[in-house]
């Protein structure tokens, strides 16, 4: 067969099975902004896609020059292109990437189960002028999530890209100008644009980690209701110094709402002395922890390094009206994870005041 029946074979299957692509790459990105994005509370802006069939078509045209075995047959060409379905998380502050991609891999399985190893690249190691910068995950849903709409997603791969905001701008002007249109070798005035939008983007990267602590401080200083989840998270964690308050501090955020938690002064009716408030949540946290293990409950596991401290103090006043917030049956995928640590905490505190 040769190279064009190959193309022509792959593009007729991929148009067969474009919406499976769709749906996937709606799917991972809907995990990455709900659970791992807005659920760290981290600034961040979440977009997917599924490639073109001319990009596919360019692409495998461009891996036969490269390594003709990798499209000796149509099987051979989606096994080696594997990123038919795309999502990228551009994050405002480049510190929080690594934040990001741990989440992608707690969340995530990598090829045929295995755990996700991430491709971290930096192209100018090796080339002062190429400034491409950012994290691959090649992900796969779990097993669990591969029933009902999704039962046909299996073994199907889907491209997460981690960078920065400001990296992004660099890769994509880059991308398009030399890549995307084909149209032949770079002049040296774009050339010598290309570096210097570069070099103002890897400066950008740090203007914009300052403002974001600029913002944080000042937003210690507020007072009055949480304007909103960055609000609370720099307001609320002074009382955890040693935790990375932001991880988990999304459903916590919308759950006080839920409960008219609104401000400090709300979150300290029901605390009390907020003295010591670190020390008492993880003596909590502790024992809630080594109760649910007790009863074989392993996942979701408490993390003492994050807003939980704050949730397990509220527990003991609150965890039945949380319960009540989330009835069986509402919403799609499962109880959340607040509501499931609530349910598991009443059903503890239940057994114990029978024993």
């Amino acid at each position: 067969m040769t190279l064009d029946e190959i193309i022509e074979n792959a593009l007729t299957r991929y148009e067969r099975e474009y919406d499976r692509y769709l749906e996937l790459s709606a799917r991972v990105a809907e995990i990455c902004r709900v659970e791992i994005v807005e659920g760290n509370a981290i600034r961040a802006q979440v977009t997917s896609r599924v490639k073109t069939a001319k990009s596919f078509e360019g692409k495998i045209r461009k891996l036969a020059k490269q390594d003709p075995r990798a499209v000796k047959s149509v099987d051979a060409v989606f096994a080696s292109i594997r990123d038919l379905a795309g999502v990228r998380i551009a994050t405002y502050d480049k510190e929080l990437e690594g934040k990001v991609v741990a989440g992608i891999q707690a969340r995530f399985l990598g090829p045929n189960g295995a755990s996700l190893q991430p491709e971290k690249k930096d192209k100018r190691a090796n080339d002062p002028s190429n400034f491409y910068r950012a994290t691959h995950c090649d992900v796969f849903l779990r097993p669990e999530e591969l029933v009902g709409a999704y039962s046909h997603l299996h073994d199907t791969p889907c491209e997460v890209q981690v960078c920065s905001l400001m990296a992004h701008v660099w890769n994509e002007i880059e991308h398009d100008i030399r890549y995307k249109h084909f149209s032949g070798e770079l002049s040296p005035t774009e050339q010598e644009l290309l570096v210097s939008l570069g070099h103002l983007s890897r400066a950008g990267d740090g203007v914009i980690s300052r403002l974001l602590a600029a913002t944080e401080a000042r937003l210690k200083n507020r007072s009055g209701e949480f304007a909103d989840v960055y609000d609370f998270v720099a307001r609320t964690c002074q009382w955890f110094p040693g935790a990375d308050f932001a991880i988990h501090a999304g459903p916590l955020f919308t759950e006080l709402d839920l409960l008219g938690l609104r401000a400090p002064k709300d979150l300290e009716a029901v605390l009390g002395d907020t003295t010591d408030l670190e020390a008492r949540a993880r003596t909590e946290l502790a024992k809630l922890d080594v109760s649910l293990k007790a009863r074989g409950h392993t996942r979701p596991s408490l993390d003492p390094s994050s807003s939980d401290l704050l949730l397990v103090l509220l527990l003991p006043k609150l965890a039945r009206k949380i319960v009540e917030n989330h009835p069986p049956g509402r919403g799609i995928g499962g109880e959340p994870r607040i509501a499931w640590i609530a349910t598991r905490y009443e059903e503890i505190r239940s057994s114990e005041a029978t024993a």
